[in-house]
């Protein structure tokens, strides 16, 4: 069980994720100051460096612990599932809701992908080559059984997830960009249908969903 000091630590780094995603998404990267920051959270710039070295790793660390919820919602949502035509639209309604949850990880996604390409590569394969075998798995068990049709899983796996964040990069640049959302006016979840019936379209051997 964890001392007090240690949740205290983990408290106040959670604090500091929270409040640097907020202002990152609003101001972006270059324009956020440490010092904006810390006035939010009403301590001094120096407890900010205690946690994170400097405003990159701040930046970043915002960035991964959002993708690591993305992959545990993920898990928790689809793993337990049986059905192959059910794990694909879990796997979309899991995937959108997660961002119309969290809008603000849209932005910041956005500039770390603009900013910092070597970085968000490395923490979105992290993410990719975890949920990718799942989507294999799914694809090759469906195919033996005979709910799928016969496909390449592979490049069948890589095109539902390009899928996926396609429809959510189309879907910020129109809709909820930082300085035009307004929010559950339209959402990514009201797309989950038509994009699950895409897909089970081109996955099922017969027409019947």
């Amino acid at each position: 069980m964890e001392d007090k000091k240690t949740q205290l630590v983990h408290r106040r780094r959670e604090e500091i994720l929270t409040a640097a995603k907020h202002i990152f998404a609003k101001n972006g990267f270059r324009r956020t100051k440490i010092g904006e920051i810390a006035a939010h959270l009403s301590v001094g710039k120096g407890t900010l460096y205690r946690y994170f070295k400097d405003k990159k790793s701040l930046f970043l660390a915002v960035f991964e612990q959002g993708m690591a919820g993305l992959r545990q919602a993920m898990r928790a949502n689809i793993e337990p599932i049986i059905d192959p035509k059910n794990k694909i639209s879990a796997a979309v309604r899991t995937y959108f809701e997660f961002f119309d949850n969290d809008r603000e990880l849209v932005e910041i996604l956005m500039q770390v992908r603009s900013e910092f390409k070597d970085d968000y590569r490395r923490v979105f394969l992290a993410l990719y080559s975890d949920y990718i075998v799942k989507i294999q798995e799914n694809l090759r068990v469906s195919v033996k059984t005979g709910v799928f049709r016969k496909l390449d899983v592979e490049k069948t796996a890589e095109a539902i997830s390009a899928t996926l964040h396609g429809v959510l990069q189309s879907f910020y640049v129109r809709e909820f960009g930082p300085e035009t959302a307004v929010p559950d006016v339209e959402k990514l979840t009201d797309r989950t249908e038509a994009v699950t019936a895409l897909l089970l379209k081109g996955l099922l051997k017969t027409d019947s969903a």
